[in-house]
């Protein structure tokens, strides 16, 4: 099978950096933003990340069906993918504006923003990740074509986690307001998001070829009705595919750990390590380039083990490091870099290697139903995204008011700290071995896919 070219990994690693921009910067910044800037309590913050996970978890199938089912001269997921892009900056630049509206009537606001924010991300990243399934099926291709999504991946993370922070504190320094420092920087990163998915959309003509559909096929898509209750079908009968039942228990818990450690992780180096805002930011761009390091170490254990044995061990290796410094405590800033290199064991190994094992799926599919499904199989990632988005970011929302953060306050109560340490620590811990455990049961093997792939051919 023909190997792909470095340029078609780099352009497609490209709209992972959009990906990575857009959907680090509302899981690590917006809940942030809203407690301390927009003037939002924690639990509504947490409420309006849930409101936008579900609202998220709903537009999955819908995209996934849609996407399955474009067919145009530009292609069959380029199109989407491009124009998506737009209003998903344009959403960003809104979240990240402090409105002065009637404290009551702000939830309604920036609920309304996430929404279609979350609309316009899920509008991209399905076609996007299902463009992904047709540059290659070779097991081990996928493996690398992953690993240039990835290093685009923590390029992205890198730029959002060092300019939000970085950048309002110059701008505010030259005499801008906070409130107009944090929308210029939402519509900076909105800018940076909307340039790196369309450089995709625009280099990838040759693994998205016209498919303009033929009079026979216009004249089905006129019989077919769009169905809702037919889409969430689909859904469910993807579900009982045997892969698929502890796919979703194991990106679902995995994500819900990620997201309380990158949506805490802020709290975590400004109020318990007393961090300014310029430390803070270089701590997390040293957690980026971690996982950068990290890239061609996972790269290799995929190709000396498997993608299942490789994210059991990174999580186990992840979560015992983090308990341990929980036990030892962090009383200095190596000791800091020590646990935002272990969170990065966790984080990266899910996004190096999990939309590849979703990609596998896709053939397990087609083998056992005959069926070509990939829009609707990967936006299961999306939707297993958004959920884990909103019940993490809702679960810490929740841990803080109840701990009596205060936004408004410089510094906290010894309560507050410690549950804030807790939600990067053993609590994303808990999730993490979960996802392990679920992994165990994962059947999709090397070995196993290169017989799916005999089946087919056999067919």
């Amino acid at each position: 099978m023909k190997k792909l070219s470095f340029r078609e990994n780099l352009g497609f690693g490209s709209g992972s950096l959009g990906d990575s921009v857009g959907y680090n910067f509302i899981g690590t910044f917006l809940m942030f933003f809203l407690t301390t800037v927009a003037g939002v309590e924690p639990v509504a913050a947490g409420t309006l990340s849930a409101i936008g996970a579900v609202w998220n978890a709903l537009c999955n199938p819908v995209i996934g069906y849609i996407s399955d089912r474009v067919r145009t001269r530009f292609g069959r997921r380029r199109p989407m993918i491009f124009l998506f892009s737009i209003p998903l900056a344009i959403s960003m630049l809104l979240l990240f504006t402090a409105v002065e509206i009637p404290y009551g009537l702000r939830p309604v606001y920036y609920g309304g923003m996430l929404m279609i924010f979350w609309t316009c991300y899920t509008g991209f990243f399905v076609p996007y990740s299902a463009l992904g399934v047709e540059y290659t099926s070779d097991y081990n291709e996928r493996t690398v074509l992953r690993s240039f999504a990835s290093f685009f991946n923590m390029i992205g993370s890198m730029i959002t986690m060092a300019v939000p922070t970085a950048f309002v504190e110059l701008l505010t320094g030259r005499g801008m307001s906070v409130e107009n420092a944090w929308s210029a920087a939402g519509g900076l990163l909105g800018g940076v998001t909307m340039i790196s998915i369309m450089i995709t959309a625009l280099v990838s003509a040759s693994k998205d070829p016209a498919c303009k559909p033929t009079e026979e096929e216009k004249r089905a898509a006129a019989r077919e009705k769009f169905d809702i209750l037919g889409i969430f079908r689909e859904y469910v009968s993807i579900t009982r595919l045997k892969p698929m039942k502890y796919l979703i228990i194991a990106s679902l818990c995995a994500l819900v750990g990620y997201t309380m450690i990158m949506s805490d992780i802020v709290y975590f180096l400004t109020y318990n390590q007393g961090l300014s805002s310029s430390e803070a930011s270089l701590c997390l761009m040293a957690r980026s380039g971690f996982c950068i390091i990290l890239l061609p170490i996972v790269n290799k254990a995929v190709m000396v083990t498997d993608k299942r044995e490789t994210l059991i061990g990174a999580y186990i290796l992840g979560s015992a490091g983090m308990i341990l410094v929980k036990l030892a405590g962090i009383e200095s800033m190596g000791g800091i870099l020590v646990y935002i290199a272990l969170t990065a064991v966790c984080g990266s190994v899910y996004w190096q290697i999990m939309p590849s094992v979703f990609y596998d799926v896709c053939e397990y599919d087609r083998a056992e139903t005959g069926l070509d499904r990939q829009g609707a199989i990967v936006s299961f990632q999306g939707l297993v995204e958004a959920i884990a988005a909103g019940g993490g970011s809702q679960l810490l929302g929740i841990i803080l008011q109840m701990a009596g953060f205060d936004g408004e306050a410089s510094s906290q109560s010894s309560g507050a700290l410690n549950w804030i340490e807790n939600s990067t620590t053993w609590i994303p811990v808990i999730f993490f071995l979960i996802s392990s455990a679920a992994l165990l049961k994962y059947p999709i093997t090397r070995k196993k896919y290169q017989e799916l792939l005999e089946r087919r051919e056999d067919s």
